[in-house]
């Protein structure tokens, strides 16, 4: 049956091929033989995977050959390029996203994608034929954004957006030996633009657990929390709140409480000139468990200045805000609804009435208290105006209570000690010494407040365009923190952001400074170019 099966098909492929051979073909046919288009890597330096840190640069330059031909990139050849990175294992969110990041023969890139297993592609495609070539290597990510010095500015290139950029050096990390800026943060890690100008950048220090904290970034248009070590975004505005109000505009963001007493703290949040805060206990485990409840409420409530104060470290107070509108500080007990007045004030003892100061409240910072140094009990050093005149006010909220006479506990005259005292634009009270910066056109200013002597210029802007636009302190409100020495250089380093106008950049400066005088140690310095104007800058926790 086989045999005669054989004998079948044979006999019909005999006479189909009798048939083509009785066909006149008449046609005139080219043929030619495709382009041949290989990737080789041998001897490149292109290893088999790669691990890096996040934002380290990636080359890889393999060869090409076109026809045989090695391919020089100088010569004209129909071919594209495309480099991709996508994640090698299936998910969902950022990381699932495919992004080119070149389109070249040799890929030279950042590699700016959050902690992961990726692979990088190489599609080499003849533009004549459509036929394409690949080539792919693993490459793993890791983090490196744990700690740091944060800086928050008004993107320059996106006007009216914010973004975040990340300092590591032996300064402002502990125990790392380079010196790099991670710039963009926000909108390279979650790939959107954060909406509204920069009011504030502060780590919220709610549990010790890494990884169990956020970085709150606020805005004149909403607030977000990104995760402290990859900075992707984990909160939106409403997820603070229990309920969430239905106008986004805040004007201000802080801490209360050190978490020295019982670890109790919380966070503010000044929105639409209404307060609100969230307590919590600082924690060995626990990350953020509870949220912003209902808005405070009191009678007569002004307009409240973008500040609050953030180191109390008794449980007297739950929040303390300053009216505008009234020249007056209030305050609402810990988990209290109620702005409430402080007690009768001894104006034959106490330097200004907190519940009537008489002043508008324009720049604050906490610094040098009852215990001097030690991070737990800071007063509040306030510049305040009425009129043109300028004055230096310095309560103690740490250790009074709201039935205290004399909280109110110095009020230093400025103008005659202080050169451009009128056009500052940004203030920092030293922890540890008796002294302030304040920061007005190309120049940064030291004033030893209880000397009596006249503000010096303690620096000034290497560029006649470049204006100061932000002075800090290398310190941290967490007195817990402090008190483990886990903050680097505490109160030894300044920080200073300035902006160009002309070039269209900010620059951030950084040097040692002597923490009892505030002079500056010029030796030697770090500075980095900011692809913005610097509104805030502060430390981001960790405890490594």
């Amino acid at each position: 049956m086989m045999k005669r099966y054989f004998s079948i098909v044979l006999g019909g492929l005999t006479a189909m091929l009798s048939l083509v051979g009785c066909y006149e073909d008449k046609g005139n046919y080219d043929y030619r033989e495709l382009d041949v288009v290989s990737i080789d890597t041998v001897e490149t330096g292109i290893q088999s995977a790669y691990s890096l840190m996040r934002f380290d640069h990636l080359r890889l330059a393999p060869k090409v050959y076109f026809n045989g031909e090695l391919v020089d990139d100088n010569q004209e050849v129909p071919l594209d390029y495309q480099w991709t990175i996508f994640s090698s294992v299936s998910g969902s969110g950022a990381n699932s996203v495919i992004d080119t990041i070149g389109n070249q023969r040799v890929l030279d890139t950042v590699i700016s994608r959050t902690a992961g297993s990726y692979l990088v592609q190489l599609v080499a495609k003849n533009r004549h034929t459509g036929v394409c070539q690949f080539f792919r290597v693993p490459v793993s990510v890791s983090e490196v954004l744990d700690g740091g010095w944060m800086v928050f500015y008004e993107r320059a290139d996106q006007p009216g957006t914010s973004d975040l950029a990340l300092i590591h050096n032996p300064w402002t990390k502990n125990n790392v030996t380079y010196d790099r800026i991670y710039t963009n943060l926000y909108e390279t890690t979650n790939g959107e633009l954060l909406e509204g100008k920069p009011v504030r950048c502060l780590d919220i220090a709610v549990s010790m657990a890494a990884g169990n904290n956020y970085v709150g970034l606020c805005t004149d248009r909403t607030l977000v929390g990104v995760s402290e070590n990859a900075i992707e975004k984990a909160l939106q505005f409403k997820d603070f709140f229990h309920e969430a109000p239905a106008t986004e505009a805040p004007i201000w963001y802080g801490e209360h409480g050190s978490g020295v007493m019982s670890g109790q703290s919380s966070e503010v949040l000044i929105n639409n000139n209404q307060v609100y805060t969230n307590t919590y206990v600082f924690s060995a485990a626990e990350g953020r468990t509870t949220r912003f409840g209902v808005a405070k409420f009191g009678e007569e409530v002004g307009q409240l200045a973008a500040w609050n104060a953030e180191i109390p470290s008794t449980l007297n107070y739950g929040v303390i805000v300053y009216d505008q509108t009234y020249h007056r500080f209030r305050y609402a007990p810990f988990n209290g609804a109620r702005l409430e007045k402080f007690g009768e004030q001894d104006m034959e003892q106490a330097a200004f009435d907190v519940n009537n100061t008489g002043m508008e409240l324009l720049l604050a910072d906490w610094g040098r208290g009852s215990s001097q140094g030690n991070g737990l009990l800071p007063y509040d050093y306030l510049l305040m105006g009425k009129g043109d005149q300028r004055y230096l006010a310095v309560a103690n909220f740490s250790t009074s209570s709201p039935e205290d006479t004399e909280i109110g506990v110095g009020l230093y005259p400025l103008n005659s000690l202080c050169p451009n005292i009128t056009a500052a634009t940004t203030f920092a009270a030293s922890h540890v010494g008796s002294f302030v910066y304040y920061g007005a056109g190309q120049s940064v200013y030291t004033l030893a407040y209880d000397s009596g002597l006249p503000a010096t210029e303690a620096w000034t802007a290497p560029s006649a365009d470049e204006e100061v636009t932000c002075v800090r302190i290398m310190k941290y409100y967490h007195g817990t923190i402090y008190g483990l020495g886990r903050v680097p250089q505490s109160d030894n380093l300044v920080h200073i952001a300035t902006w160009n106008d002309k070039t269209k950049e900010g620059h951030v400066y950084q040097y040692l400074i002597n923490p009892a005088s505030g002079i500056l140690e010029t030796d030697s310095h770090y500075e980095y170019v900011v692809p913005g104007r610097v509104k805030d800058m502060a430390w981001k926790f960790t405890l490594q």
